[in-house]
C-alpha cells in the first residue's frame, strides 16, 4: 500500500500478512521440488522448466532470485528501523542491513563456494564434507558475528532478541549443518566426480530441500520480527519521488 506524505515522499505500508505470503511462496517451491524427486526420481532434471522455475537446489533460477529478494527485503526493513531506534542501536541495525544485503548478493553469485578448494588443501583433505570446505570459514564467521551482536541483543526486547537468535539458528542449521550432510552424501555417491546430471541420489536431493526449508524459515522469521519491531518504532520504508 502506498501513501503520499506532505514532504513529497511515498511511504510503503507493508501488510502484517506479508510474512505468511512469503512463506506460502517458499512452501510452493519446496513442496514441488520434493514431490518431483519423490515421483520422478532421476528423471526429474529432464522435466520441462523444473530447473529454471522450481528446483530449490539449482543456481541462477527463480527460487534463487526469491531467496535473494527475501534477504534484500529484510535488509531494507532493518535499515528503515535504524533511524527510528535508540541512538546506541542504530549502527547495529545498519550492520545487520549490510550483512543481509551481502548475503543476498552471495545467494546469487555463490561467492561462498570460492574458498572450498583452498581450505580443503590447507587441511590436506578434500574428501567427504571437505568437498565443500567453505563451511569452516563460514562457521567461524558466524561465531564472530554472534559475539559482535551480543550487546545489541541484550538491549532489545526479549521477544526480539530470542526470535533473532532462533532465526539465525534455523538459517545456520540449513546453510551449514545440512550442507555438510548433503556434501557427505555427494561424496559417498560418486566421490569427487559427483555430478547431479550423471549421478542421482534421492537422499541428497531431499537433504537439499531441507537446507532451503531451514534457510527460508530463518529469513522469513527474521522479516516477521523486523516488521513487528518496525511498527513499534514507527519505521518507514520510503521512496523519494
Amino acid at each position: 500500500m502506498l501513501e503520499d506524505t506532505s514532504q513529497g515522499r511515498t511511504t510503503v505500508t507493508i501488510s502484517r500478512r506479508t510474512p505468511w505470503f512469503l512463506a506460502l511462496i517458499a512452501a510452493i517451491f519446496l513442496v514441488l521440488t520434493a514431490a518431483a524427486h519423490l515421483i520422478f526420481g532421476p528423471e526429474t532434471s529432464s522435466l520441462m522448466g523444473f530447473r529454471q522455475l522450481v528446483d530449490v537446489d539449482a543456481e541462477g533460477n527463480l527460487p534463487t532470485w526469491f531467496s535473494a529478494a527475501l534477504l534484500h527485503f529484510a535488509a531494507l526493513v532493518a535499515w528503515s528501523i535504524s533511524p527510528r531506534d535508540k541512538v546506541e542501536n542504530r549502527l547495529s541495525w545498519q550492520a545487520i542491513a549490510v550483512l543481509l544485503l551481502l548475503m543476498g548478493i552471495d545467494e546469487i553469485a555463490s561467492i561462498h563456494n570460492a574458498p572450498s578448494r583452498v581450505v580443503g588443501e590447507l587441511f590436506g583433505n578434500r574428501s567427504g564434507i571437505m568437498m565443500n570446505a567453505w563451511v569452516i570459514p563460514a562457521g567461524i564467521l558466524c561465531l564472530l558475528v554472534a559475539v559482535c551482536f551480543i550487546r545489541f541483543l541484550r538491549r532489545q526486547p526479549l521477544w526480539l532478541a530470542s526470535g533473532l537468535i532462533v532465526a539465525a539458528g534455523l538459517f545456520v542449521f540449513g546453510a551449514i549443518v545440512l550442507e555438510m550432510a548433503s556434501t557427505y552424501v555427494e561424496y559417498q555417491t560418486a566421490g569427487y566426480d559427483y555430478d547431479g546430471d550423471q549421478h542421482y541420489s534421492l537422499t541428497f536431493e531431499l537433504i537439499a530441500v531441507g537446507e532451503e526449508l531451514f534457510e527460508y524459515a530463518g529469513v522469513i522469521l527474521t522479516i516477521s520480527l523486523l516488521l513487528r519491531r518496525g511498527r513499534e518504532v514507527n519505521a518507514e520504508i520510503g521512496l523519494a519521488v
